[in-house]
């Protein structure tokens, strides 16, 4: 932890990392379901109902993750934009403080 007030705003990048990442399972469950269906072809009938149940199973699990996953990187994302407009503000009002003491302070 700095001694420095206010927020760093590292966390932005590493907030639309993690949203990308969030997209990027959201499409994985459209080429889950590509390899699926191409794996329906050379499997016995047997294996294919198995596979059909594991594939809708696991697809939504897929989806209940890229959604969790969206919105936590949204609303960090968001957290952290809040912030830095909130530091900006503090800052805008303390700079007026020190004009108003009229005391020669180099920024």
């Amino acid at each position: 932890m700095s001694d420095e007030a206010g927020v760093s705003v590292d966390a932005l990048p590493q907030a639309e990392a993690a949203e990308l990442l969030a997209e990027t399972m959201a499409l994985l469950g459209g080429r889950f379901e590509t390899i699926l269906e191409s794996l329906h072809g050379p499997v016995s009938s047997y294996v294919a109902s198995g596979l059909s149940t594991y594939g809708d199973n696991t697809l939504e699990d897929i989806q209940a993750t890229a959604r969790s996953g969206i919105a936590l990187a949204q609303n960090v994302q968001g957290s952290v934009l809040e912030i830095a407009a909130t530091d900006s503000e503090n800052a805008d009002e303390f700079r007026e403080g020190l004009e108003e003491l009229d005391i020669p302070i180099n920024f």
